[in-house]
């Protein structure tokens, strides 16, 4: 069930993703060079991106459309729950977007969100060892290397090593209420 409210902060709006947003995001998923260290190969057809956009809104808690201004979506943000109180992070941005900051406004936005909305206790991202620019976003955006997984991942390179890294809860932020119960006596 996608739960993902818009969110917005200055140059980047992050809107529910949709499934009419495949024609723009078959830019990135297309992209051979965009889509190197992803495990499938890059798409050759929006309605294969259209099937890749309903499995994403299915398994995710939140999914993003990334945008400049809450228009056409040059990238997504998706955070799957793949255990109760962690969320994981996937991210695609189309190379005509890279560099803009896109990336690292979206994550501050998504992590906060499931932080305080979601009462997350942790966020990860699992990349392939040599994808440096998606190490280089996550490590910006606060996370820190978790953990190693030598050939942990099969992809269309062949058998890949992966870094896990994670971002914890801030300590300001309050823990989830507990409800109490009265010990007291009539």
């Amino acid at each position: 069930m996608n739960e993902a409210p818009r969110l917005a902060a200055p140059g980047v709006v992050l809107r529910p993703l949709l499934l009419s947003d495949a024609a723009a995001l078959f830019v990135a998923l297309s992209d051979a060079d965009v889509q190197r260290y992803r495990r499938a190969a890059a798409h050759v057809s929006v309605e294969e991106t259209h099937a890749y956009l309903a499995d994403t809104l299915a398994r995710s808690r939140a999914a993003w459309a990334i945008t400049e201004d809450g228009g056409e979506a040059l990238g997504r943000l998706a955070l799957r729950e793949p255990e109760p109180g962690v969320g994981e992070f996937g991210i695609v941005i189309r190379r005509a977007a890279h560099g803009r900051g896109l990336g690292r406004k979206a994550i501050a936005l998504a992590s906060a969100y499931a932080f305080e909305a979601l009462q997350l206790e942790r966020l990860r991202a699992d990349i392939d060892a040599q994808n440096e620019a998606s190490l280089h976003l996550f490590r910006g955006a606060g996370f820190d290397r978790e953990a190693f997984r030598p050939a942990f991942r099969v992809t269309k390179l062949g058998v890949r090593d992966s870094v896990v890294l994670e971002r914890l809860r801030p300590a300001n932020l309050a823990q989830p209420r507990r409800a109490s119960v009265s010990r007291e006596t009539p």
